[in-house]
């Protein structure tokens, strides 16, 4: 009866232990998404990765990725999930993997800032580190286009804590060369696409990076996280995992594809290994059986996953097409806002340049009749006063005389008036 009693528990013990291991193999689907994304925002009728997340800033979500900054400058975008990780990971090895794409057309010395996957505390909030807060409790990976680097910074500040305290950091990094693609490339398309994935422990947190996509991993660094949150007994379960993107002064596009998170990193390593297969049915001679039915739902699913790159492919080039109309408008702007300018500047030389000609020309025109004028003027036989001199003689000459007989004859009514007035007097005075 004992040995009856012991095979059971050892069958139940099993069965839960499968339960368990079969809770934890497979992806846990409110914090992780996948495309083809077709659900809607209930606020703004946008489309969204899942009801769990919600989008930041200027993220654009497509139904085959979404894209947290366009191709402009100072761009932020953000993917956040609703609701802390939880229960989920009882398994105390939380694995979860980014899948990603950075591009841009701008040279090396011009790149935006990059990428950044959070597991922390709080939720979204805007800040300068990649577009989010730089206040966090728990794990930032920033993927630095411009510094080429890959930095893990782990901190145990909660939003509410006194401002003047210093938070404890601990970082690392490592050297990724290779995740921003040049969109200038004939090659560059939709298949271009980075990975990185996150196993977190209560303790530690190690980052792998796949810079190509090509399911070679390497370990870019392990970080001991603090104390204050190693001891916390519920680091892994109160974090929320969110992705964010910013742009500096040059435009770079940082576009999100999928986010894959399991409560076991093993099982999550099957999963990550065992790849795309394709199976034929056995043809019309085979048997309809169990294997063959499967064989045909696998392919049903190959077709589907193939559907859905196709689909992938299209919204890729589409976003591409229009962002270049876009930039061939801004372009095109930029270029009659130039010759606009340019011909100002042109009417404003031809206008100095008229003005000084016409002055020029006045001036000396001014100075030609002014000297010719004196010359004409002080001419010794024909100028003005040689004229003058020449013309009024010969006018006035035979009039020189002429002049004085009337004074000669005022002179002389004068004279002979005194005298009879003299005459006068003196018969008057006789006659007294």
């Amino acid at each position: 009866m004992g040995n009856v009693t012991r095979m059971l528990a050892l069958v139940v013990l099993a069965r839960v232990v499968a339960q368990d291991e079969d809770a934890n193999a497979r992806m846990l689907p409110f914090h992780s998404f996948v495309a083809p994304f077709v659900a809607m925002a209930p606020n703004t009728m946008r489309r969204t990765v899942s009801d769990e997340w919600t989008a930041y800033g200027d993220t654009e979500v497509l139904q085959s990725f979404a894209r947290l900054t366009p191709e402009k400058g100072k761009s932020v975008g953000a993917l956040w999930s609703n609701f802390p990780v939880g229960d989920a990971a009882a398994s105390d090895r939380l694995s979860v993997v980014l899948k990603f794409r950075i591009s841009g057309r701008a040279p090396a010395e011009q790149r935006g800032e990059g990428v950044a996957l959070w597991l922390a505390a709080n939720g979204f909030t805007r800040g300068p580190s990649f577009g989010s807060t730089e206040v966090f409790h728990g794990v930032g990976i920033l993927f630095d286009t411009r510094l080429r680097k890959v930095r893990v910074v782990a901190s145990d500040r909660f939003p509410g804590d006194d401002p003047r305290r210093e938070p404890n950091l601990v970082a690392a990094d490592c050297e990724a060369g290779s995740l921003r693609y040049d969109a200038n490339r004939d090659d560059f398309g939709h298949a271009n696409a980075s990975r990185a994935r996150v196993v977190a422990t209560s303790k530690r947190v190690r980052v792998l990076i796949d810079e190509r996509n090509r399911n070679r991993w390497r370990v870019c660094a392990d970080v001991d996280l603090p104390d204050r949150v190693a001891e916390s007994a519920t680091w892994l379960s109160s974090l929320r995992i969110g992705v964010s993107g910013a742009t500096g002064a040059s435009a770079d596009v940082h576009d999100v594809l999928s986010l894959e998170t399991f409560a076991d990193s093993r099982a999550h390593d099957r999963h990550l290994n065992s790849g795309w297969r394709k199976f034929l049915p056995g043809g019309d001679a085979a048997p309809v059986d169990d294997a063959r039915l499967a064989k045909i739902e696998d392919m049903v699913n190959w077709m589907t996953f193939k559907l859905e790159h196709l689909n992938h492919v299209f919204e890729h080039s589409t976003a591409a097409f229009a962002n270049a109309v876009d930039r061939g408008g801004d372009e095109f702007g930029l270029l009659v806002a130039d010759e606009a300018d340019r011909l100002a500047a042109l009417e404003r030389v031809v206008d100095e340049r008229l003005k000084e000609k016409i002055e020029d020309r006045f001036e000396k025109l001014q100075g030609e009749f002014d000297a010719l004028f004196e010359e004409k003027l002080n001419h010794a036989h024909t100028g003005l006063a040689a004229s003058l001199e020449r013309n009024l003689h010969a006018e006035v000459s035979p009039f020189d005389g002429a002049w004085r007989t009337p004074f000669q004859v005022l002179l002389v009514a004068h004279v002979a008036f005194a005298a009879f007035a003299l005459v006068a007097f003196y018969n008057v005075k006789t006659f007294i």
